[in-house]
């Protein structure tokens, strides 16, 4: 019987010590003392949420440490009675007497009061309550985890707001400046988001849990919205120059592009004579066309980016519709001049042929050779007609084999 006491005895003073030295390490907080106004700091004066949490919470610190007191004097008692236990045949009565006080509801705490509804009529309206060592621990337990959790929440919040709220300013004015890059002038959330942490840093001492469920429920927010909408306009705004690089480079190739099929067409109309109804732009299109994308430009510089991202997007329909048509104006021409240069080779190569198989003087051969050949030197050449006698120069030649 006495080898379960003194274990017990063991058990419950190693807790103490284990209690006494977290109760110790709390208290030595600087953030305890300045909410306490102990070790020579001046209390400070709490309101909002910090108020509402922190209060009770160093209520609950007072009736720990005399909870505290209490357990010790339980196991001082259950100590002194262990010693004057005697070495040999110690009666049940006092080894029952020290397990009574380590185990069962040997501590008293302060009357409690007695619900109205609670009452009988012979009740009294107060009544005193005894609880275990052990339940008293678990009390303890609770309020100290609040207690802990309280000025731990509040000294983090006084370690990090300051950092917290610089940070969000220099967010604003990197915002502030994507905004006026983007042309988008002084945006009002960054506004109410800089004049509400004005008021927010004044608070810090007397109320830093508020200050942070602010951050968290109002310049938060706000500056995630700002974000959004700069990043969605930002985003617009790089499709805007992309659109532009895109509109700038079809309108170099269809300058160019138009330059050649004119030469062509130019060139076309001079040596050849054939039916087409392929004729380049005209050069008010041309005019009308960058005259449009300047117009578009200067829009984007007045900040109205809707109206010359759909412009935009027209005006790259249409270039492109345009640089389609001046192609196939120019293939279309070159192929015409091509077909006269192949014309005049072909017919030379059947001179050639003629000459080695011997029919170079053949009289129909020589006539059609002979018209042929003054058709294609000559400006303009008909196509259609030239094309047929050499056509007709081949099949003679072929029917002479």
């Amino acid at each position: 019987m006495t080898t379960e006491i003194d274990q017990l005895l063991i058990d419950w003073k190693n807790k103490i010590q284990v209690v006494s030295q977290n109760l110790f390490d709390l208290q030595e907080l600087p953030t305890y003392q300045r909410l306490c106004g102990s070790s020579g700091f001046p209390k400070v004066h709490l309101t909002g949420i910090t108020a509402l949490k922190v209060t009770p919470a160093l209520e609950a610190m007072n009736d720990l440490f005399q909870y505290f007191d209490l357990l010790v004097q339980i196991v001082d008692q259950a100590s002194r009675l262990r010693q004057q236990l005697p070495r040999f045949l110690p009666t049940e009565q006092k080894i029952n007497e020290i397990k009574q006080l380590l185990t069962g509801a040997s501590i008293h705490l302060s009357v409690v009061q007695t619900p109205l509804a609670e009452r009988e009529l012979l009740s009294a309206n107060q009544q005193p309550k005894a609880i275990a060592p052990t339940q008293l621990l678990q009390v303890m337990t609770q309020a100290f985890s609040v207690a802990r959790d309280a000025v731990l929440a509040v000294d983090a919040a006084w370690a990090n707001l300051e950092v917290i709220l610089k940070d969000a300013e220099l967010q604003i004015i990197s915002w502030q400046n994507l905004a006026e890059s983007l042309n988008q002038g002084s945006c009002g959330e960054l506004i109410q988001a800089t004049e509400a942490i004005a008021l927010m840093r004044d608070k810090i001492q007397q109320d830093p849990l508020g200050v942070s469920a602010d951050i968290d429920r109002q310049i938060k927010p706000l500056l995630a919205q700002v974000e959004l909408v700069l990043k969605q306009a930002q985003k617009q705004q790089t499709q805007l120059q992309e659109k532009l690089a895109i509109a700038h480079n079809l309108l170099k190739q269809l300058i160019k592009l138009h330059s050649e099929s004119v030469a062509a067409f130019a060139e076309s109309q001079e040596k050849v004579l054939y039916l087409t109804q392929y004729t380049p732009l005209a050069q008010e299109q041309m005019d009308a066309l960058s005259q449009w994308l300047t117009r578009l430009e200067n829009k984007l510089e007045e900040g109205l980016v809707n109206p010359v991202m759909v412009g935009l997007d027209n005006w790259i329909s249409i270039a492109r519709e345009y640089i389609a048509v001046e192609q196939q104006v120019y293939t279309n021409h070159c192929n015409l001049l091509q077909t006269r240069r192949e014309l005049r080779g072909r017919l030379d190569a059947l001179k050639a042929k003629a000459l080695a198989r011997g029919f170079v003087e053949d009289a129909t051969l020589v006539d059609l050779a002979q018209t042929a050949k003054q058709l294609l030197y000559m400006r303009p050449t008909p196509l259609d007609k030239a094309s047929e006698l050499v056509s007709q120069y081949e099949k003679r030649l072929n029917s002479q084999y």
